[in-house]
């Protein structure tokens, strides 16, 4: 069979693809067996290579049972309870005779150890008896005695059949401790949550009796799958930061024990098989005033991140660690939106109406509840639980008029979030959402959305203001996101520009850089045409995607004029912000693919911000009681397999 694939003792042999033991009998037959039925593509490329005939495998043969004639010094009895109601007529015969209708019958199955080979049976085994209306008993093969007793000994039994039996046979060691393993990742548990009494009797009940691995078995398990990911995982992206353009994501969290983790994302941009951004958490390590951030990325080149994606504010150490390193921060979308919530929730008059609402939901609890109607929990670490409170507040239910007041002051604060629920659900509706977005959508909220109009009284105007200055302090001022909509083709006409001469000198900064480090060649002048404008021809019978929904477009390219000038990142700039404009749902991605040879200097930088979304991961995108959960769940996990069962879990 060959070394590599076995190791062959004096007493065993090993399968090294699996580390099952396997009997020695002499030969290889055992090994070829397993190989054949739990390697099958090592078996095939085996036989392949070695020119192995191997024949057809017989019908296994029924088993027989062989009874020594010998009484058994201790029977096993397995007793049945039945409702007597199933037993008024057991037979023609002994109807006279039967004088316990109404009492309860218990089926003994004597079973006696007479097999010659301990397998054919095991300790949960018994002769299963089927009891019907009708008069005919059936039974299995075996012979059973029935006795009639007039005392009720057990009140339920659980029995296995045949199929059952031949399940819990195909179950080995190995296939027990990878299924543990899963449901620890997949549910984000504790290993040792898998020893309490109900998930052990529920592992037992549907696996028989075999033995649950030991602790740290299923722990050595985990990290050993772990390690084999991520070190793969690792080597990329590590050769990644070495030649392209990435960005990094911070996650800040405590758990029960109350430590702090910082949980890395890596971002990155591939045109393999098609033109996307992937982001994939790297690591989780326990965060405090001893941790060294730089050993995380000692094999990165980290002048090529573009930026890096935060949810948390500004923790003083992380933040010296970028500066130090010069990548810029910029701030989780979803964290922006939390921070506009809070600082609403904070205006003492919406607090008040808050409280109200929350003392009128318990007032009248009993009788919501009766009508099978969940009334939202609020949570502080969810802001979006407060607004899921209102609408209930606002639209389940029906009140009666001494509370319509209440209900039309909290359904202002509800309808103005609402929104910021708007730019929420359009984000959701990208796959991964570039952070080129956020200028764009931020500016159409604000001008469109949060303008403060004639007919709001100063509650409504007061809230509208407290989310405008919120998001003009963390999107509209942040000159990252402002560049990042400009080299995004969709956007760059969709976004107010104030510090239009700062964008040109960072880009031209950066650009320079760019040359120095990649040797790349002096830009030749370039002539603009007419035809580098690009719109995507739509039908308007085609359904509108989120993005076209939310801008609700109706211009068109403007015409210019052809012209000569000298190339250089800002008369790149001036003639692509005159010349392109495209449908927001092209891909910027295919775009600069197609059109970059025309903007020379902008296609280096415009791969940059490719790499950059708006969060720092897709929680945003499920529901809030799932959110809630996962984080409930996250919080419990304590020991050194954290790191281990989040990576297996998110990647």
């Amino acid at each position: 069979m060959g070394d590599d694939d076995c190791i062959i003792t004096k007493q065993n042999v090993v399968c090294t693809l699996c580390h099952k033991v396997l009997t020695n009998h002499g030969n290889t037959t055992n090994l070829r067996a397993h190989l054949q039925y739990r390697h099958k593509e090592v078996f095939d490329m085996l036989v392949q290579e070695n020119n192995i005939a191997v024949p057809p495998r017989k019908p296994p043969a029924p088993k027989m049972i062989t009874k020594i004639k010998r009484e058994p010094k201790r029977p096993k009895i397995k007793m049945e309870y039945s409702p007597p109601t199933l037993h008024n007529t057991i037979s023609n015969e002994s109807a006279g005779n039967d004088e316990h209708d109404e009492q309860s019958i218990l089926y003994e199955s004597v079973v006696p150890m007479t097999y010659d080979d301990d397998d054919v049976i095991d300790s949960n085994h018994f002769t299963k008896i089927e009891v019907s209306n009708a008069n005919d008993i059936k039974t299995s093969p075996c012979s059973t005695d029935l006795l009639t007793v007039n005392r009720t000994e057990r009140k339920f039994c659980i029995t296995t059949s045949a199929n059952n039996i031949e399940n819990e046979l195909a179950i080995d060691d190995y296939q027990m401790l990878e299924a543990l393993a899963n449901l620890v990742v997949n549910d984000i548990r504790n290993v040792d949550t898998l020893y309490d009494d109900g998930m052990a009797k529920f592992i037992r009940t549907i696996c028989g009796n075999i033995t649950i691995p030991a602790l740290k078995k299923i722990e050595t398990y985990i990290k050993e799958v772990h390690s084999d990911k991520q070190t793969s995982l690792a080597d990329q992206i590590k050769v990644h930061s070495q030649i392209k353009p990435f960005s990094l994501g911070f996650e800040i969290w405590e758990n029960v024990e109350q430590k702090h983790f910082l949980s890395i994302y890596f971002n990155y941009a591939t045109d393999a098989p098609d033109f996307n951004l992937i982001t994939q958490i790297y690591c989780t390590i326990e965060y405090n005033k001893f941790t060294v951030i730089d050993n995380i990325f000692e094999d990165f080149n980290l002048n090529n991140c573009t930026a890096a994606i935060i949810n948390c504010d500004y923790d003083e150490y992380l933040k010296h660690f970028l500066n130090e390193k010069n990548i810029p921060v910029i701030l989780s979308y979803d964290t922006v939106v939390n921070h506009c919530i809070k600082n609403v929730i904070a205006i003492p008059a919406v607090a008040s109406i808050i409280e109200e609402v929350k003392d009128t939901l318990m007032r009248y609890h009993l009788e919501i509840s009766a009508k099978d109607v969940e009334i939202p929990q609020i949570s502080n670490e969810f802001p979006w639980t407060y607004y899921e409170l209102l609408k209930f507040f606002s639209e389940t239910v029906s009140w009666p008029e001494d509370v319509e007041a209440l209900v039309t002051s909290s359904k202002v604060i509800y309808d103005i979030l609402g929104n910021l629920a708007i730019t929420i659900e359009t984000l959701k509706g990208e796959d991964i959402p570039l952070s080129s977005m956020l200028s764009p959508i931020t500016s159409k909220v604000l001008t469109k959305k949060l303008v403060i109009t004639e007919g709001d009284d100063n509650f409504a105007a007061t809230i509208k203001d407290t989310i405008s200055t919120t998001l003009d302090k963390m999107v509209l001022s942040d000159i990252h996101l402002t560049i990042s909509a400009l080299l995004d083709p969709r956007f760059h006409r969709l976004t107010n520009i104030t510090n239009y001469n700062t964008c040109v000198q960072i880009l031209t900064d950066k650009y320079d850089r760019i040359v120095e480090s990649q040797g790349i060649s002096p830009i030749k002048p370039s002539g603009r045409t007419s035809n580098t404008g690009v719109k995507s021809s739509t039908s308007s019978m085609i359904k509108k995607s989120n993005l076209e929904l939310f801008f609700d477009l109706t211009e068109g390219p403007i015409e210019q004029p052809a012209a000569q000038e000298p190339s250089n990142v800002e008369t790149d700039l001036k003639r692509y912000r005159s010349d392109v404009y495209v449908s927001l749902d092209e891909s910027p991605f295919v775009w600069w693919s197609k059109m970059s040879h025309l903007y020379s200097s902008l296609k280096h930088l415009a791969v940059q911000y490719q790499c950059l979304p708006c969060v720092v991961n897709m929680n945003y995108k499920k529901p809030i009681k799932q959110q809630i959960s996962e984080h409930q769940k996250r919080f419990m996990l304590t020991g050194n397999l954290i790191d281990a069962i989040l990576f297996l879990h998110y990647n």
